[in-house]
């Protein structure tokens, strides 16, 4: 019986050290083998940062558009009365910067007594739409021997005429304008004129009467009253 202990203990103890020599080679780190990364990768790679870099400053920092200032000389000041070819004598109230399409140019901000309208004209366009100062007092005073004289009516159709009349009053010239004022002018005792003609008469009056008031320095209903004077004498 003592014997076979003896084996049983031999056996364990062969089971144990087993069993330890097991858990050291679990515990032991095998070295991992390092890879060798070509060179041609590594130079792409910066190839490849370097680009994209590019790309995110451009995106995070753009550049501002530059805005074209168009440059012209005024010719005209605030305040000052001026006239416009198709609407007649006006007042420049103010100037105005106006920006459009990266583009920036300034306006003269026009008001007219006649037509109670305001508009804006860039500086760039006024010699192109006529835009001019008042009549001087002598070239004014000039006019008014056109208006002395007689009448000079076409033997044409109304609407022909009507046509020619209509053009001079928005030419802005100021010998073509009294020129229509007296030849569709008619007196009391004259034949009666037709609703257009007389529509057209006012007009051209108007725009006449209100040049000539300011550049003789008269109210708007003094000057009316002195050009129909003239008018009803010849």
């Amino acid at each position: 019986m003592p014997v076979k202990k003896k084996t049983t203990t031999k056996k364990l103890t062969k089971k144990t050290t087993k069993v330890k020599t097991k858990k050291k080679v679990e515990t032991k780190k095998i070295p991992s083998a390092k890879k060798k990364i070509p060179l041609k990768k590594i130079a792409k790679k910066k190839v490849a940062n370097k680009v994209l870099k590019k790309v995110v400053k451009k995106i995070v920092t753009p550049k501002a558009p530059k805005i074209k200032k168009v440059i012209v000389p005024q010719e005209f000041k605030a305040g000052e009365n001026i006239v416009y070819p198709t609407h007649g004598v006006g007042r420049i109230l103010t100037i105005e910067k106006f920006q459009y399409d990266l583009v920036e140019e300034q306006l003269y901000v026009i008001q007219f007594f006649q037509d109670k309208l305001t508009i804006r004209v860039p500086f760039a366009k006024a010699k192109m739409i006529g835009l001019r100062n008042i009549t001087s007092k002598p070239s004014m005073t000039r006019t008014l021997s056109v208006l002395k004289q007689k009448p000079k009516i076409k033997k044409a159709m109304w609407s022909r005429r009507a046509q020619e009349y209509d053009q001079k009053i928005n030419s802005g010239d100021i010998k073509l304008l009294s020129e229509v004022v007296r030849d569709l002018f008619r007196k009391d005792d004259q034949t009666e004129q037709s609703y257009s003609e007389r529509q057209m008469f006012q007009v051209a009056f108007e725009r006449y009467t209100r040049e000539f008031a300011i550049s003789s320095s008269l109210k708007f209903e003094e000057a009316s009253s002195k050009i129909l004077e003239i008018l009803n004498k010849r």
